[in-house]
């Protein structure tokens, strides 16, 4: 192998050493100037300087720097090869095919020559199943490639985990054909988790199929998860395309058992007998595969399904769950839900792919339609996570909801579910949204409507019992809190059959709808502007933009004059009372104009929510959802908005003012006690107040006029 085949970057180095990334940085500056400097880059890769990976691992050793006394022996583990000269795909290929001939033959390359290596791999794969013609494409670089796996297998304590380094490596070799489409390990750890739970409820001697050939991450993923249920059997087909050949060669290396599948040219195959279907779409040989096609990747599975079959599939959201698809797509979707085998529909975050963070998946759960259940009453479980993190606490509930959703009509009603919805399979096909529509989910801990009923009902107790204190009155409450007292507060208890009501539509869906109307901000000139007012004018109007909205500036601090208003901006647009006011830059922020007549100043605009045709929409819950967005979400047409119930939006919006105003008096008596502190102790300190101290226990509330007085001699 020439001097420089192996290769290590920065945190490559960092992770042989076992030190934070950091470290080697202050390693290469300090020892610049030294009698050992650190090795010098060799060329630059993605845009990382790379470094021989021999030199380093002798400089770590020479300078004993670092925590891993090894480091020469496993520099192999952390590099990578140098594939500069050669094809990548056709390098990668070759080793990961010597890799499988090891573990076939049980012995190292040492000392063969490449003839003797393709006799090796003629009399292990005769038929040119997995590794022959990769091994024979390699040429004049076959012996350098056996002699680095041989290291490679050293250092990585196996054939298992070397095959794997490699497969790590794709992605920092930008090997695309291999990895555009690959999952991250969050997605894969949800892909595996969802199918051992599925196949728990399975025999024995379920099969996990892989129709596509290339979902070998989520495969090696479910092999990780079930390594307990002992030997697990795959079928993959049996074709001679790269992905394929590559996913027999990691079965054959990890010990799994393979057994051939026959998928025809139209994507048809066959499976018998129990099975757990897994797909990702797209492939990773046909990243590019259009929308229709995924669709109709799925309908094959859907149609070689029997009762005693599964499946799992994970694809983009935008052909699983979203809305804005063409006529065809939507008609190839609307097929597969009306078949009824499609049982859990899950819109997932964003961030799952390696190389698409952005792009958000879905997941669809496939099993027997309901057997004794009339096409009219049908139901799919839907929901939308694009909002929370997948931690393993979140992984887990979700995993419990799909495997419920599978459950006859007395299970489902016996399943507490954390996140998702059943709806009617019926309303799905009928709605033009999204189809997990109004179920996103939130991270807010979940309670029992009992628990808060309760808790409601103990804090209307105590405000009503404090209001005679604040008001020195043994009798009178303040309206505000008698209305709140007043509330009867029942719990709801669950649903007997599934609801299709929602809980929450997009900005996008209210507006389509009617129920809002969108109004842009005022673009006024900074001149016309009065930032420092003497006070609330009837000649004036404030103005209100993202400072106010992110609590920089009071609400009423910049007025502008009524005239120069009307006269410089005659399509100037002011509020109404109950308009909602927001903005998306520097965050999402939102307030409620109660007042109206306000100027809002761009960017700032405002959601005006239908009073004849509200959907169920209150301004102050309206305003609360948005400030509780994401600070980096500013797709404000996306944003959900929680709706209340037709008779219950009234009831909601008096009690929330009633709220409003009780807080409105407690900051007012707050600022007044803040007021009072700051005037004692100026007073005192000062010598122009005394204190005269009340005879008996004192109480906080004893002050009286009585006791204050300007001390003698002063007028």
């Amino acid at each position: 192998m020439t001097e420089q085949t192996l290769l290590m970057t920065m945190s490559d180095i960092a992770d042989l050493a076992r030190v934070q990334r950091p470290v080697v940085s202050v390693w290469r500056s300090r020892s610049a100037h030294t009698d050992s400097p650190f090795p010098q880059p060799v060329a630059r890769r993605g845009g990382q300087d790379v470094f021989n990976a021999g030199e380093v691992a002798t400089w770590l050793t020479n300078t004993r720097r670092g925590n891993n006394p090894d480091a020469f022996a496993d520099a192999a583990a952390h590099a990578s090869l140098n594939y500069a000269s050669a094809n990548d795909e056709s390098t990668f290929s070759a080793v990961t095919a010597l890799l499988a001939l090891r573990t076939s033959s049980g012995r190292p390359f040492v000392a063969m020559s490449a003839a003797d290596l393709l006799d090796l791999a003629d009399e292990h794969d005769p038929d040119d199943a997995f590794l022959y013609a990769e091994l024979e494409a390699a040429g004049s670089d076959l012996t350098d490639l056996a002699t680095y796996v041989d290291v490679l297998v050293e250092a990585a304590f196996g054939e298992g985990p070397a095959f794997e380094r490699m497969m790590a490596d794709r992605f920092r070799l930008d090997l695309r054909s291999l990895g555009d489409t690959a999952l991250g390990d969050t997605a894969l750890t949800l892909m595996a988790e969802v199918a051992t739970a599925l196949r728990a409820g399975q025999p024995a001697d379920s099969v996990i199929v892989d129709s596509t050939g290339s979902a070998s991450d989520v495969i090696l993923a479910i092999h990780h998860f079930e390594s307990a249920r002992g030997d697990m059997t795959v079928a993959t087909p049996d074709d001679n395309s790269y992905a394929s050949r590559l996913l027999r060669r990691r079965l054959f290396v990890h010990g799994i058992t393979r057994e051939a599948l026959a998928v025809q040219q139209s994507g048809a195959f066959a499976v018998q007998g129990a099975a757990l279907l897994a797909a990702q779409l797209p492939p990773s040989h046909s990243a590019a595969m259009p929308p229709v096609e995924m669709l109709s990747a799925i309908d094959q599975i859907v149609l070689q399904m029997t009762d005693e079959q599964l499946a799992v599939v994970i694809a983009p959201a935008g052909v699983l769950s979203d809305t804005g698809l063409t006529r065809e797509v939507d008609e190839a979707r609307s097929a597969l839900i009306r078949s009824g085998r499609v049982r859990a529909v899950v819109r997932l975050p964003a961030g799952l792919l390696v190389h698409k963070p952005l792009q958000p998946q879905a997941l669809w759960v496939l099993g027997a339609a309901h057997a004794q259940v009339s096409l009219a009453e049908r139901w799919t479980l839907v929901a939308d996570l694009t909002e929370i993190p997948l931690t393993p606490a979140a992984i887990d509930d979700l995993v419990s909801d799909l495997v419920a959703s599978l459950g006859d009509r007395s299970s489902v009603r016996a399943h507490a579910f954390r996140y998702a919805r059943l709806v009617h399979t019926r309303t799905l096909l009928a709605s033009r949204d999204s189809l997990v529509a109004g179920v996103r989910a939130t991270t807010a801990p979940a309670a029992s409507a009992a628990q808060v009923a309760l808790r409601v009902d103990e804090l209307l107790t105590v405000l009503a019992g404090d209001a005679p204190a604040r008001t020195n009155s043994t009798t009178d409450t303040p309206a505000d809190v008698a209305a709140l007292a007043g509330l009867v507060i029942h719990p709801v208890p669950p649903a007997d059959e599934p609801a299709g009501a929602t809980a929450a539509a997009t900005v996008a869906q209210l507006l389509a709808h009617g129920h809002v109307r969108y109004i842009p901000g005022n673009r006024l000139e900074a001149d016309d502007i009065d930032l420092e007012p003497t006070g609330r004018s009837a000649t004036s109007i404030r103005v209100i933009g993202p400072v106010e909205l992110l609590g920089q500036a009071p609400l009423g601090g910049r007025r502008i004059d009524r005239l120069k208003f009307a006269a410089a901006y005659p399509a100037g647009r002011v509020t109404e009372p109950g308009d909602v006011i927001f903005c998306t830059s520097p965050r999402p922020a939102a307030a409620v104009d109660d007042e109206g007549t306000s100027v809002v100043v761009f960017p700032a605009r405002i959601l005006r929510i239908n009073v004849a045709e509200s959907g169920g929409l209150v301004a102050a819950v309206t305003a609360a959802d948005i400030n509780s967005r994401d600070p980096r979400d500013k797709r404000w047409q996306r944003w959900p908005l929680r709706q209340a119930s037709p008779d219950q939006r009234g009831a909601l919006a008096n009690a929330l003012a009633s709220v409003r105003s009780e807080q409105h008096q407690t900051k007012q008596r707050l600022a007044q006690l803040e007021e009072l502190t700051a005037l004692l102790m100026t007073g005192v300190t000062a010598g122009t107040l005394t204190l005269a101290a009340a005879p008996g226990p004192s109480a906080p509330d004893s002050l009286g006029s009585d006791s204050l007085a300007p001390p003698e001699g002063t007028s």
